[in-house]
């Protein structure tokens, strides 16, 4: 894919790689961001679904007012935020906590998927970061839809997906087995999970399996990981052969990125239309990142159209 980046004026946009993501120079982040620019930053946000910034200083109000001009900002329920800033949340790892824990955010995956509004998107902005490795990988569900054969798409266009977050972490929420702890081994302080219920980890929830981004109108695969449990009125046996294919499909290395975390940096991610992966290889070393979340609408599609909210 060739990327038309002479249309900006007002910043500098260098793509990553061929599938998504891209480098944007010429911005203060900690200054105010003036209409013109954060034109051309959201314009590129929707091209290239996945934007860095680098040597980035920014406070927790900052972050908040900016992510906000993206969307609504949301509290996640299972992070403590900082002092004083509700939308704002850690995402610490210590140097001595051992490579054979799981790591937050370490498979593939799109964020909240299980949600009846699935999360639009989050920015990080990293505080503190590895001599080496942590780097974050992310993956473009736009691009792998528009690869599918006709057949494959036809088949898709027509299919729900159950979401649920026990497809990830466990009716339980305490991991075993191949699943996740909803609190990683190490990170306890940075989480809530008191405030989280068994209630939001079982309940499921009903997405197209091809949704229609709602600014670019692109159609997206949107499969989600492990949180994608099994297809509409099929047991989760009939739909695993489907869901899996679909999930090591959509992360072939031609429809992905790989981003190397510095001190200073900032990614703006759409998780309308990507899934990311977070490396765990970077036992040793402390890891800090600032995380803000916007919140997201109703994914709609061919298997379940946008509801007219005038409808009576």
């Amino acid at each position: 894919m060739r990327y038309d980046v002479s249309g900006y004026k007002k910043i500098v946009v260098r793509p990553v790689a061929g599938s998504l993501g891209a480098e944007i120079d010429g911005v203060d982040l900690s200054a105010p961001v003036n209409d013109a620019v954060f034109g051309e930053i959201h314009r590129a946000f929707l091209n290239h679904h996945v934007l860095f910034f680098h040597d980035q200083k920014l406070t927790p109000d900052v972050m908040a007012s900016f992510g906000e001009r993206f969307g609504p900002l949301a509290e996640p329920i299972y992070l403590k935020p900082v002092e004083g800033h509700r939308f704002v949340h850690q995402l610490i790892r210590e140097a001595e906590v051992p490579s054979n824990l799981r790591n937050v955010g370490d498979r593939w995956h799109s964020d909240f998927s299980p949600r009846e509004c699935p999360t639009l998107g989050f920015m990080l902005h990293c505080l503190e970061a590895p001599e080496y490795g942590g780097d974050t990988m992310f993956t473009n569900l736009c691009l792998a839809y528009d690869c599918l054969s006709d057949g494959m798409k036809a088949l898709c266009d027509r299919l729900i997906i159950i979401h649920s977050s026990a497809g990830m972490f466990g009716k339980s929420g305490g991991g075993g087995g191949d699943k996740k702890p909803v609190v990683p081994k190490g990170m306890e302080s940075t989480f809530a999970i008191k405030d989280l219920s068994l209630a939001s980890i079982n309940q499921e929830t009903e997405h197209p399996l091809v949704r229609i981004h709602p600014e670019s109108n692109k159609r997206i695969l949107y499969i989600t990981g492990e949180y994608s449990v099994r297809v509409k009125d099929m047991t989760e046996a009939e739909s695993r052969p489907l869901i899996d294919q679909l999930n090591n499909y959509v992360v072939r290395p031609e429809f992905t990125c790989r981003f190397r975390w510095k001190k200073g940096a900032v990614a703006l991610l759409d998780n309308r239309c990507t899934q990311h992966y977070a490396i765990n290889d970077y036992a040793g070393f402390r890891r800090e990142m600032l995380r803000v979340e916007m919140d997201g609408d109703r994914p709609f599609g061919p298997a379940m159209p946008r509801k007219d909210p005038k409808a009576a």
